[in-house]
């Protein structure tokens, strides 16, 4: 059964944050910098987590390079190091392959990575990137069983368990997704898809009208993710939650919500240039139109 934190533990700290939210001006860019709010602490580190990497375009895809040891990420597309001996060629060859779309010639490589290195220094890489490369080609329980043939102990693990979420919510199974989400936040809080986690766990509950967790799932991202690409995702979540949620609709919280995500919009570039920005314009209209079209 899916284990979810109540919000409801941690309720006053959490109306804090969002009263800190609705206060903040726009210069202001996390809740933790308005006196008298909760202090917002960060992340403690998780066995086998890795640091946070610095905030970017969360739009763009993750870099890959082929690492020196086992145990290292393999997310970035960057160039491989150079190639010394058949395996990491194979490895080498394969991501080539399917930097460049050729899906089918890159999983050939990989199955041959696997068949003749069953137990070499890229065992684990293999079944990664073919999971990759089945979800590509939507055959998505495939891709699960491949994340699933990832070894805690590979680098590649909190990454595995991640895009196992994502190919479980594109098959319309729900509740894995979540499991799933909610594992790589809770076991590898500083990995760098661990706020996408809980983006994409909240938006999940937000669907099934629990905006209960979905609120939390938010909140958790503004509270432990500030420096994240993700807020601005965070606060967009924040607004429809109050928005369209039956239990918590609160439209003034909603319109606050909204107005104060394009406020931050002046100082915080991710705010500014947020692809959502023109979306929230058109929600914000919508709900003043529709609720508030008698105000002066």
């Amino acid at each position: 059964m899916l284990a979810v934190p109540a919000l409801a533990e941690d309720q006053p700290r959490t109306e804090e944050i969002i009263n800190a939210i609705l206060d903040a001006g726009p210069e202001e860019k996390t809740a933790d910098q308005i006196k008298g709010t909760a202090s917002l602490e960060k992340v403690p580190d998780a066995p086998g987590a890795v640091s946070p990497p610095p905030p970017g375009d969360k739009k763009a895809a993750p870099a890959i390079i082929v690492p020196p040891r086992p145990k290292e990420s393999r997310e970035s597309e960057e160039s491989a190091p150079r190639v010394t001996g058949e395996e990491q060629l194979l490895l080498k060859t394969g991501i080539d392959f399917y930097n460049n779309g050729l899906y089918d010639h890159s999983l050939r490589k990989f199955q041959d990575l696997s068949a003749k290195f069953p137990s070499g220094m890229y065992r684990d890489s293999a079944r990664f990137w073919m999971g990759k490369i089945y979800m590509k080609q939507y055959r998505y329980d495939d891709a699960i069983r491949e994340f699933a043939a990832v070894s805690a102990e590979s680098g590649d693990y909190p990454a595995a368990i991640f895009y196992s979420g994502e190919s479980s919510q594109m098959k319309g199974d729900r509740i894995a997704s979540i499991e799933y989400y909610q594992k790589v936040q809770a076991q590898f809080p500083s990995h760098e898809l661990a706020d996408k986690a809980l983006l994409n766990a909240g938006m999940l509950y937000l669907e099934q009208r629990k905006g209960t967790q979905a609120l939390d799932s938010a909140v958790r991202i503004i509270k432990y993710y500030k420096d994240r690409a993700t807020v601005d995702d965070a606060y967009y979540l924040m607004g429809k939650i109050y928005e369209k949620d039956p239990q918590l609709k609160d439209v003034e919280i909603a319109r606050r919500i909204y107005r104060q995500f394009l406020n931050k919009g002046e100082s915080d570039d991710r705010f500014g240039s947020s692809p959502l920005k023109k979306r929230v314009e058109e929600d914000l209209l919508r709900v003043e139109k529709t609720y508030f079209r008698m105000e002066k």
